[in-house]
């Protein structure tokens, strides 16, 4: 056998990862020909392990650091006792590169973290069955304050559980309930989602829930949210003009607004794979989770909703139109049969998409061989590692060839 030159390293630590029993070493980068994107924008590095492990969510502050969440206990807790072992990770890109060159872990030891919102000098963080309030007091970059702020969420199926912080033009911080419901103080959340005031901790329920993982506004205000085969749904009408009228005939509230309908196509390029308990949901939508909202403003790239696949390896972008008083979304032209970004490696799992301040577009990938919980595959089936690739993870930074405006 004859490798090249530059192959060998990856070679022989693949040979010890096999004797070994872990995981081989995937290019943190994707290597031409790995991977299609929109033909107007590249893709850079901006953090890999051992930096960052696990990330399914980030945030910047006013600081422009970044806030990622580490899902580090997924899908059952760390071994080998199940215990909580989330963290969030504090990245800077100092220089000003494009890469992060500080990373430092700012909390540990949360219970399956799914979000994070920057709020004066500290984060709000979902962990359930709470929500957490961190903050760094003494400046080395690690939480002195721990404090929770809401309990009660219900603890389950790792999707499912609370997740989608974000702030939205009213001032408050938006959450999506992700369908596994709840009771915060007095409120029983059932399948309604929430919002909160940072200051005053008022708490109250908001829309029908997607029930999926991720939410994202407009530039109009406008919210937004994936439910693995209903991949884009936005939410239309207040629980609040729900609750005045209860002898109303039951309505959905919150409805897909794509014109490709729920369980839309998809067009992966990895090899064929699907969620072991539903293979009719192969070339379709079966797992979309993490949304964000694409604004390369001035590039000649129009704005657009972009829906992350994980089993498909893809990300998605839809366009933003009018029907009524709800949106109309569908593929660009030119993505009609094709993605805004799909990969060839199996274990590029996308969990969500934030634009940046410098102007870029970063991506999550969680790097994991299996993302599935095990209460969905059948006994038969569970005999592989669940947790490989557990000790991996990347965050890209998309921009246009051209480069971004100077600042």
């Amino acid at each position: 056998m004859s490798v090249s030159r530059g192959a060998l390293p990856i070679a022989l630590s693949s040979l010890i990862a096999l004797v070994l029993g872990c995981s081989p070493p995937r290019p943190a980068l994707p290597e031409p020909g790995s991977f299609e994107l929109h033909d107007a924008l590249e893709i850079q590095l901006f953090a890999a392990e051992p930096d960052v492990v696990d990330p399914v969510a980030l945030a910047f502050d006013a600081s422009e650091r970044m806030y990622v969440v580490e899902m580090r206990d997924y899908p059952l807790g760390l071994p080998p006792d199940g215990r909580a072992g989330g963290t969030i990770r504090l990245l800077e890109d100092r220089d000003r590169n494009g890469r992060a060159d500080s990373s430092t872990v700012f909390a540990e030891g949360l219970s399956f973290p799914t979000s994070v919102a920057p709020w004066m000098g500290g984060i709000f963080v979902t962990a359930p069955p709470q929500i957490l309030y961190l903050e760094d007091e003494d400046g080395d970059g690690r939480a002195d304050l721990r404090e929770v702020v809401y309990d009660g969420f219900t603890l389950g199926v790792t999707d499912s559980n609370v997740n989608g912080l974000r702030w939205a033009i009213d001032n408050r911080i938006h959450g999506a309930n992700g369908g596994n419901g709840g009771r915060v103080g007095d409120l029983v959340l059932r399948g309604l989602d929430f919002a909160f005031d940072p200051r005053s901790r008022a708490f109250e329920t908001t829309y029908q829930t997607a029930g999926g993982f991720g939410l994202v506004f407009d530039q109009w205000g406008r919210s937004f949210a994936p439910y693995n085969v209903d991949h884009l749904q936005q939410r239309m009408v207040p629980v609040r003009y729900l609750e005045r009228a209860p002898a109303l005939p039951p309505l959905d509230a919150t409805i897909n607004v794509s014109v490709h309908g729920a369980m839309a196509r998809v067009f992966p390029i990895s090899a064929p794979s699907t969620r072991p308990n539903h293979p009719e949901q192969a070339g379709y939508y079966s797992a979309a989770g993490g949304i964000g909202y694409l604004d390369f403003e001035g590039e000649g790239i129009p704005r657009g909703l972009l829906v992350c696949d994980v089993v498909g390896n893809l990300v998605s972008r839809e366009l933003v139109g009018e029907d009524g008083p709800a949106a109309s979304t569908e593929r660009a032209p030119e993505e009609r049969a094709r993605e805004f970004f799909a990969s060839r490696d199996p274990a590029f799992r996308p969990t969500g998409v934030e634009m940046g301040p410098d102007g870029a577009l970063y991506l999550i990938d969680m790097q994991r061989d299996t993302i599935e919980h095990p209460d969905y595959i059948p006994e038969s089936r569970r005999g592989a590692d669940l947790r490989a690739g557990a000790d991996r993870g990347r965050i890209y930074r998309i921009v246009p060839r051209r480069g971004l405006p100077r600042r």
